[in-house]
């Protein structure tokens, strides 16, 4: 469903407060649609932020799903989303997703640039700096290995980013494929805002292995 306008009533709704939508770009979803959500899978979101992609996957029938956040504050509003969509997500700290590991998918939407929402948050380019890029994709490639040591032989991970460079999207990726030889990759996603919403970027890899 396509919102064409009143967008901010919606919270304000029947629809909304039972549970049967909730609002999401265009291109997060797609992003969700090319996940493998597989019915029976254990699933982490691993930046869930408010967790408007692990309630989107939630629609994946018989999953058992997870989030996690660097700073759970973000996550603060998601057990009310998720009681008001009816379905049960369960908050982990760093440590819990050691102890709950593996997990037959982890979705990392990595912090970015945010380059690809500069179409609707111009100011944005403005404080992107070659220093601030270089922190970024440090941050992104720590947490391309910390997922990657969650998943089970033959599972998948997800890197997205919001991002339209390719510092943080392809060139991320070979780093890890170099330096970690038991994955591979298996498809990729590159949206930009002439698609119609949000510039995005999926990589989804396969740790290669059986269970």
């Amino acid at each position: 469903l396509e919102v064409t306008e009143g967008a901010r009533k919606i919270h304000g709704s029947a629809a909304y407060r039972d549970g049967l939508v909730e609002l999401q770009d265009a291109a997060s979803q797609a992003v969700v649609q090319a996940l493998p959500l597989v019915a029976g899978a254990r699933v982490l979101d691993y930046c869930a932020g408010g967790g408007g992609k692990t309630l989107a996957m939630a629609g994946g029938a018989g999953l058992t799903l997870f989030a996690h956040d660097a700073d759970p504050r973000r996550m603060r509003d998601l057990p009310a989303r998720a009681e008001r969509a009816g379905v049960r997500v369960r908050l982990l700290s760093t440590a819990d997703t050691r102890r709950e590991a593996p997990f037959d998918l982890v979705l990392a939407d990595a912090p970015c640039s945010g380059s690809g929402s500069w179409r609707r948050a111009p100011e944005g380019k403005w404080s992107l700096t070659p220093a601030r890029l270089a922190a970024l994709v440090a941050t992104q490639a720590a947490i391309l290995d910390e997922t990657a040591a969650l998943v089970r032989p033959g599972g998948h991970l997800g890197y997205a980013t919001c991002s339209v460079l390719d510092e943080e999207n392809d060139d991320q990726i070979h780093a890890l494929l170099a330096r970690r030889p038991g994955w591979e990759r298996v498809s990729r996603l590159r949206l930009t805002p002439l698609d119609g919403g949000d510039g995005f970027f999926l990589s989804l890899l396969r740790r290669i292995g059986s269970t």
